[in-house]
């Protein structure tokens, strides 16, 4: 998996986790003390997700690493210890 599709993966997951919580692109955006512009990059899949980022983003969407890696190839899962 490239880091382009991962972040593709995860803009994907943040997404969804995102409309489970009906919060909006700004409430999200509050939440992590970001701007909606940098949330709306990030599920657009423009914005590499880094590891400080994606800590942050299982905070605020009361989710684990796995669930934001929803999808990825089991090695990569594995790779992280989350298998």
């Amino acid at each position: 998996m490239t880091p382009d599709e991962l972040d593709k993966l995860i803009a994907g997951n943040v997404r969804a986790a995102r409309a489970r919580h009906r919060m909006r692109q700004e409430d999200l955006a509050d939440e992590l003390d970001w701007t909606r512009s940098v949330v709306g990059s990030l599920e657009n899949g423009t914005r590499r997700v880094t590891l400080a980022d994606a800590i942050a983003l299982c905070g605020a969407l009361k989710m684990n690493l796995r669930e934001l890696l929803q999808g990825a190839p089991e090695d990569a899962l594995r790779t992280l210890g989350l298998d």
